[in-house]
């Protein structure tokens, strides 16, 4: 998870820059609606969305199903995506500062070898997305189970990995007794007595 959170940093804060060069008017007037709008969008918007929705199974692939995940092949799949987006996205800066606007249907031929290195990045980014499907696959057949959730004391940690079908952890009504600022909350079929917080 760190590995792809690094990514979003350092790809968000560089499609965040060259969303403060679009901000300058007098740059504006001549990269608007060109090829540096589409890669500044997907540096800031398309791979954000990527790698959050990454992120959100590796972590919470362990959870739900009991199995981790090869931890290896996660950090390749990771060099391979960072590897794949740049190639494809980073040239089309240059599309734009060449004057290129977004909406064409033949171009100059000068610029085949970017459409060339931008095909080829993104045909690395869609084996990246492949190899992660392939990663949670390996996860599944080889059914490596989880020993420990991320070396934490949370209330996640206090429930089986994965959560049984018919869990009955939170079957039982309980009541709670307010006294004295404090707040105490009780099984109704048991006697026992948890202290929750303060007020």
């Amino acid at each position: 998870v760190l590995w792809w959170v690094v990514s979003f940093i350092v790809l968000f804060t560089f499609g965040g820059v060259t969303g403060i060069v679009l901000s300058a008017c007098v740059l504006d007037n001549i990269l608007h609606d060109t090829w540096f709008v589409v890669a500044h969008f997907h540096y800031v918007m398309s791979l954000g969305s990527y790698i959050s929705i990454i992120v959100m199974f590796i972590w919470w692939w362990p959870l739900i199903t009991g199995l981790s995940l090869n931890k290896c092949l996660l950090q390749c799949q990771c060099i391979i995506s960072n590897v794949g987006f740049n190639l494809c996205f980073f040239p089309m800066h240059y599309f734009g500062l060449c004057g290129l606007p977004r909406r064409v249907c033949i171009y100059e031929y000068s610029y085949n070898w970017i459409n060339v290195v931008c095909t080829v990045g993104s045909f690395i980014s869609a084996f990246s997305g492949c190899f992660f499907v392939f990663i949670l696959w390996e996860s599944i057949v080889s059914k490596n189970e989880v020993l420990g959730s991320y070396n934490s004391s949370g209330l996640v940690d206090c429930l089986m990995s994965p959560v049984a079908c018919h869990n009955d952890y939170f079957c039982y009504t309980y009541s709670v007794d307010y006294t004295y600022g404090v707040y105490y909350m009780r099984w109704v079929d048991d006697c026992t007595y948890a202290f929750v917080g303060w007020l």
